[in-house]
């Protein structure tokens, strides 16, 4: 019991550490006075990131902003948080520019949609665009038949983007049908791009009195005369991801959530197996709403979560059954499985466009597992020594032997409490329910899981 008391203070302390965040998850920063706004896409394209560019768009169009600038350097991502950035970009009621910077940056498969839907779309020298070709959400190859209907829809995707920003179809649909890329310049030859701009002054400075369409067919000439994007300055607004959305970035990482996952369903099975102690089924029922959450920005394949429970659940069960058998051998292959297919589908999976392997990282497979692994062993190692060494030496393993002994209430059952007893102390429940002050004396009558059915002793 020893042992689960300082797992369960290990939960809780985890749960509260994750908890510090909250307080300053809903800030943000200001927008600036110029009426021009940044937005930031420096990662692969998830929901939280459309979230964000939705957020944005509606506070410049509610603030009337003279315009808005999407700063893009990503790898790709999730084809359905492309979608509806595009969708959002192209309704937006302000300007949009979608600038690839700084030099070295790219606009990678998802990122050339994003780009193209801009109503002036820019590039800094040495960035590129392109690779547009939709693949699995871990990189790999889609079959032959989902890769045709997905890149076949994608490029009819690209062909209306060209058509609503009067942009060159043809080189931006050969980005989706051939995995073409191209460097600002060929970009700007083959008219994908409005302008090539050093710096986002620079941008300014050229985009100055252009005339755009904005949803609705209205036209608008675009004032950025004297608007200067120096830092000391501080004239354009940098729209950042709030705290709120930093720490879902942060928690939607595969490797991050899977602990979370891993962690929370331990904290739960502590908590049914010996009712009352509530710090590990609290700390458990946060994590696992967190990985929740991060589920939501995730291609999860859920037979792995199921596998990842299926295994906590015989670890458990070999606990209590030490001696590191069947169950124990089960429970380290299912997490193992588990997490292997937690974000990785059986079969090719859902097209999405390229981006960073959306997987959990070998070395915490090998990691988790084996230390689930160990801890089972060490369990059954102990249990037997304990046996042959103290016969009469009762231990959490073997809670059966208790019955029939007395023990004294340490702490008052209303109805669950806590008993000493074979010096240890036991979660404990009377079998009638009924309320047991501290320090009477009662018998164990019968045990469920870790937790011990108990009444008073009759006196006399």
């Amino acid at each position: 019991m020893a042992k689960v008391f300082r797992l369960s203070r290990l939960l809780f302390f985890l749960a509260l550490c994750t908890l510090g965040f909250l307080p300053s998850l809903i800030s943000a920063q200001p927008a600036g006075g110029s009426g021009v706004i940044i937005i930031t896409l420096d990662d692969a394209i998830d929901p939280n990131h459309a979230r964000y560019l939705d957020r944005s768009l509606d506070r410049a169009e509610q603030e009337g902003a003279r315009l808005v600038i999407i700063r893009v350097d990503t790898p790709g991502g999730l084809l359905s948080s492309m979608r509806d950035m595009v969708q959002r970009i192209l309704e937006a009621k302000v300007p949009v520019a979608t600038y690839v910077s700084p030099a070295g940056a790219h606009a990678g498969s998802a990122g050339a949609f994003i780009v193209a839907a801009g109503h002036i779309a820019a590039m800094a020298p040495g960035t590129n665009i392109g690779a547009s070709s939709p693949v699995g959400g871990g990189g790999e190859d889609l079959p032959s038949t989902i890769k045709s209907k997905a890149t076949n829809d994608a490029a009819a995707l690209m062909r209306s983007i060209a058509e609503a920003r009067g942009r060159n179809p043809a080189p931006l649909e050969a980005m989706v049908t051939g995995a073409a890329s191209y460097t600002a310049k060929e970009a700007l030859d083959g008219r994908i791009l409005d302008l090539i701009a050093t710096d986002a002054n620079d941008l300014l400075a050229q985009i100055h009195g252009r005339t755009v369409p904005l949803a609705g067919g209205s036209q608008i000439a675009l004032d950025t005369a004297g608007v200067s994007c120096i830092e000391p300055l501080r004239l354009c607004g940098q729209e950042r991801l709030t705290w709120f959305e930093r720490f879902i970035r942060f928690i939607a990482d595969p490797n991050v959530t899977s602990l979370l996952l891993s962690f929370g369903s331990l904290g739960i099975l502590i908590e049914l197996y010996s009712p009352g102690l509530v710090i590990p089924g609290v700390a458990g029922a946060i994590m696992i709403a967190l990985a929740f959450i991060a589920f939501g920005n995730l291609p999860v394949n859920w037979a792995g979560v199921g596998l990842v429970a299926l295994g906590v659940i015989l670890a458990a069960v070999e606990l209590h059954l030490p001696g590191f058998g069947v169950f124990g051998v089960s429970a380290v292959l299912a997490l193992i499985f588990g997490l292997l297919f937690l974000f990785a589908p059986f079969t090719g999976g859902t097209p999405n466009f390229s981006g960073p392997d959306i997987r959990v990282s070998p070395w915490l497979i090998g990691g988790v597992s084996g230390g689930i692994g160990a801890l089972l062993i060490a369990t059954g190692f102990l249990a037997v020594r304990g046996k042959r060494t103290s016969p009469e030496r009762v231990t959490p393993s073997d809670a059966r032997t208790v019955v029939g002994q007395t023990a004294r209430v340490k702490r008052a059952l209303d109805p669950v409490g806590t008993v000493y007893v074979a010096d240890e102390e036991w979660s404990a429940e009377a079998v009638d329910r009924s309320h047991i002050e501290r320090d009477v004396e009662v018998k164990v009558v019968s045990v469920e899981g870790l937790t011990l059915k108990v009444r008073p002793v009759q006196k006399g």
